[in-house]
């Protein structure tokens, strides 16, 4: 059966994922960034957001009991504004509007905190998605295959219709294993557009 729909991540698939880079903005210098980075992205807490288990509130308590002080104002400003630092990977504008004019609905899939998918609504492609699915509001997170028949249910989507675009390789891999056509993302959309050629689509 023919793919009818594009189901894509948004972390460096849509819009860049670069925690360092944002902890590098936030701070003064790289030593306060990687402190910065190793309060808040890089802990067991941030899986938590996704999982829509802890909220910000909570999660930015933690982080700042495991900064210095000096950093405290920089870690709360890196939290409120790192969403507005990712900018679109390069092409999407472009792909996403191909895809539309291929005939294919556009969905999002994608494991981020409850921030999303309002924090997308100035992003010129939104408007082409048919429906966006957060793993925070759902409590569940990719690679669980849970979310992926989740998010067929709610738009009555067919897996085997379905080609699933994200760059972590166990994400593919989970989509393949519920029924999706997918390929990994590694920053060329040329690779997704010679996929949907080889299922009978150009």
């Amino acid at each position: 059966m023919a793919i009818k729909n594009l189901v894509l991540d948004m972390g460096n698939v849509l819009l860049s994922w670069t925690p360092m880079a944002f902890a590098q903005r936030a701070a003064e210098n790289e030593e306060d960034a990687v402190i910065l980075n190793s309060a808040l992205f890089d802990t067991p807490e941030w899986g938590m957001i996704d999982a829509g288990q802890i909220d910000e509130a909570a999660l930015l308590r933690l982080s700042l009991a495991r900064t210095p002080k000096r950093l405290h104002d920089a870690l709360r400003v890196l939290l409120a504004q790192w969403p507005g630092w990712m900018v679109p990977i390069p092409g999407a504008e472009v792909f996403t509007r191909k895809a539309r004019e291929m005939g294919l609905k556009l969905y999002l899939l994608s494991n981020a905190g409850k921030r999303f998918p309002a924090v997308l609504e100035t992003q010129p492609f939104y408007p082409r998605f048919e429906g966006m699915m957060v793993s925070a509001h759902e409590k569940v997170t990719k690679p669980d295959p849970r979310i992926y028949h989740l998010l067929c249910e709610r738009f009555s989507l067919l897996p085997r219709e379905c080609l699933f675009v994200d760059d972590v390789a166990e994400n593919v891999t989970a989509a393949e294993r519920v029924g999706m056509s997918a390929v990994l993302f590694e920053g060329d959309y040329r690779k997704v557009e010679e996929m949907l050629r080889e299922l009978g689509l150009s």
